[in-house]
């Protein structure tokens, strides 16, 4: 006698089975992808700010060429003077007027070579210029002179040119440290997001900071 064995009831909850499983499959694959996205946005941000705090400081020499253009690299004005004054939170301060004046700041003595752990200031306790612009600029520069070298072949060799002797026959090496952060302003609150630096003055770590080192020679006319 054939007995048909039927394989239903075996077979029974295995396509069950298989979809749970390549659901299961497919959400795991699903989160990995999420989670990859979510983490090249988090790097994509990241490095958006990281761009935007270096250009701002970077920004920093700018405010410093255009007042040893006005004093022709020699000069002061009072502490805490406005150079560009245009509001409370619009300005260009000259927190040390006399920054021009200052010796040599150079180390070892006498090479022309600056060293930020060998400063007579720094721009973390005492910047020379600071710069607070709404939605643009948040930062402060120090300005050390660290040389004066002669050019040659200027007037004071050759003793010529209608301008008279000695001029132009010299640059000025100054270095200027930039560091600032991100403008972001608060329209209801009317303030700055981000302090460049807390209620005692030192500076916020807490935000996204970026320091710039430039070198720049002046030559007097």
């Amino acid at each position: 006698m054939n007995h048909n064995i039927s394989t239903e009831s075996r077979e029974q909850g295995f396509v069950l089975v298989l979809a749970l499983f390549m659901l299961t499959i497919c959400t795991i694959i699903g989160m990995a992808a999420m989670s990859t996205s979510i983490t090249e946005l988090d790097i994509a941000g990241n490095e958006r700010v990281h761009k935007e705090t270096v250009y701002h400081a970077e920004s920093g020499y700018a405010p410093v060429v255009a007042a040893l253009f006005e004093k022709n690299a020699y000069g002061s004005w009072p502490d805490k003077e406005k150079f560009v004054d245009l509001g409370t939170d619009a300005y260009i301060e000259l927190i040390d007027g006399s920054f021009l004046l200052e010796g040599r700041d150079d180390a070892p003595l006498n090479t022309g070579r600056w060293d930020k752990n060998n400063q007579n200031d720094a721009v973390e306790e005492s910047p020379d210029i600071a710069v607070r612009l709404k939605n643009q600029f948040n930062l402060d520069m120090d300005v050390d002179k660290i040389d004066v070298r002669y050019i040659a072949g200027g007037a004071v060799e050759f003793a010529a040119g209608s301008e008279g002797i000695g001029v132009s026959t010299h640059r000025i090496i100054y270095n200027i440290d930039s560091i600032g952060t991100l403008s972001g302003w608060d329209n209801v609150k009317n303030r700055f997001v981000r302090e460049l630096r807390l209620s005692g003055g030192v500076i916020n770590q807490e935000n996204p900071l970026a320091e710039i080192i430039v070198g720049y020679g002046y030559v007097p006319w």
